[in-house]
């Protein structure tokens, strides 16, 4: 090999050298950016009921609690106003499942979020019912 290919070839290895140095510390950022977002939703809860109109679309429901309150968001797809029996049930209860009942009605095609005062307790489910009373 002659010196001039030599230098073409060392330069050439070197530039694709520092381009993928460069790359390196962006991708590890956005693995790490991955990673925290995924760490973030796996506090998040979500449950859905299905609408009687029109068929295939879901009223969906997702919760995170803080320290004294639960906050419910929900996005409704229905065309029909829709009621959910929320489940509460006690923070630390291991087999007995000490549960208090919240109900909620979201109008229709709509989405939004609602905040419970629940100290002792945490969301645990949603299930459809008539109506609330």
């Amino acid at each position: 090999m002659t010196r001039k290919k030599l230098v073409s070839v060392l330069l050439g290895s070197t530039a694709a050298a520092a381009l993928l140095l460069s790359s390196a510390p962006a991708s590890a950022a956005s693995t790490a950016t991955k990673a925290g977002a995924a760490s973030a939703r796996a506090g998040i809860e979500r449950d859905s009921v299905s609408c009687s109109k029109p068929k295939g679309k879901w009223a969906n429901y997702s919760w995170g609690e803080g320290n004294t309150t639960a906050t419910i968001y929900f996005n409704n797809h229905c065309s029909h106003k829709v009621s959910v029996k929320i489940m509460f049930v006690r923070k630390g209860s291991v087999g007995d499942k000490a549960a208090k009942y919240r109900c909620m009605t979201v109008n229709a095609n709509t989405k939004g979020k609602k905040k419970f005062y629940a100290a002792a307790y945490k969301p645990y489910s949603v299930s459809r019912v008539a109506r609330c009373s």
